[in-house]
């Protein structure tokens, strides 16, 4: 048997090719296989021949594949479709069923599945708020049916044309007359900006708010501003100068100096609000970090919890470090090559031994 069809004979028996790939990714490459095979054929392993609270699924799935013939490229592709689905007996009954259906009609029976299961799902009541780069945010209530239709009918009752208009004014009052609400979250306008807005050049500046919100310069004087103040002025170099070991978190005058530098959780493309985020040592406090400016930034709830920043304890999701001009990503396949000097030395201590009361960032 040539070269050829002893490797279509076998790449057309995928389930027997992935029955006898056992190994570990590493040792399958060391056998000659490149990195994204040697990847695909140990997943495929772990799943088809691997735990799991449905062997019997497990083996039906195996069984269905044989009898079907189905190569290694069309296993691939049922995961493809089973790695969507959240629920892991949903799953098994999902690549079930297609390992027992004919190659050419996969695709058609795991999107009809695929959009029965999304059906399925159960909106739960409550109030999201969704944050958006560019573009207008968004408010979604889910409620009971009943609910909903009387919130319709109160908005129509003030303007059935705009129900927009009719929501505001539910919820903020008449804004149309007067000074508006007075805002209780910090709008970050450096010296310049603050400069032109008084100038009358307001309209073409954009500020950010620390509550998810943008105004123009125009609006910004039309709105009265809660005690707190809306501005946080520091040294253009040094910034705020003094080092906090005593305290691990952040005070209130700290908070309000970190929303100069950012008015959103510091991950790229996490555009929660930095009033509702939670302030994150860069340097870990368990290895020595300050609770100083230079050492602080936000971060939301989720990228706190998953910022990869203690070595005995990898999250594998990459992390956040101080550049010269601000906040830089570094993902969990990347060198921080560009982070402070102070960043890499605090990694080295971890590294070479276990750091006492691992607690938040």
């Amino acid at each position: 048997m040539g070269v050829l069809e002893t490797y279509f004979r076998y790449r057309n028996s995928g389930m027997t090719l992935v029955e006898h790939a056992s190994s570990s990714p590493d040792k399958l490459r060391a056998l000659g296989a490149d990195a994204s095979d040697a990847a695909e054929l140990a997943r495929l392993h772990r799943i088809y021949f691997g735990p799991t609270r449905f062997t019997g699924k497990q083996r039906k799935a195996r069984a269905a594949a044989i009898a079907q013939k189905h190569g290694l490229a069309t296993l691939a592709l049922i995961e493809s479709y089973a790695t969507r689905v959240k629920k892991e007996l949903d799953a098994w009954n999902l690549r079930a069923r297609l390992a027992a259906t004919p190659a050419h009609k996969i695709r058609e029976v795991a999107v009809k599945r695929l959009k029965e299961l999304k059906e399925k799902r159960e909106h739960k009541p409550g109030v999201r708020f969704t944050y958006r780069t560019q573009g207008p945010n968004s408010v979604t209530i889910t409620d009971t049916p009943t609910v909903i239709a009387d919130i319709r009918g109160t908005l129509e009752s003030i303007n059935p044309t705009n129900l927009l208009d009719a929501a505001t004014t539910v919820i903020l009052g008449d804004t149309t007359t007067g000074t508006r609400p007075a805002v209780h979250a910090q709008v970050v306008v450096t010296l310049d900006e603050f400069d032109r807005i008084i100038n009358g050049d307001g309209d073409e500046i954009e500020l950010q708010l620390t509550n998810g919100a943008r105004m123009t310069g125009a609006e910004f004087l039309t709105h009265k501003f809660a005690e707190i103040g809306y501005a946080t002025i520091t040294h253009p170099v040094e910034g705020p100068i003094n080092s906090y070991r005593v305290e691990r978190h952040a005070n209130w005058k700290q908070r309000l100096t970190l929303c100069a530098e950012t008015q959103t959780c510091s991950r790229p493309g996490c555009n929660k609000p930095a009033d509702y985020c939670q302030v994150h040592h860069i340097i870990p406090w368990h290895a020595g970090g300050l609770t100083n400016i230079k050492n602080l930034t936000f971060l939301c709830a989720y990228h706190n919890g998953i910022n990869d920043d203690d070595p005995n304890k990898p999250t594998g999701r990459g992390y956040v470090f101080r550049l010269k001009d601000g906040i830089g990503y570094i993902p969990p396949w990347g060198l921080p090559i560009t982070a402070t000097p102070e960043y890499q030395q605090a990694l080295a201590r971890l590294t070479a031994e276990q750091p006492p009361g691992a607690g938040e960032g």
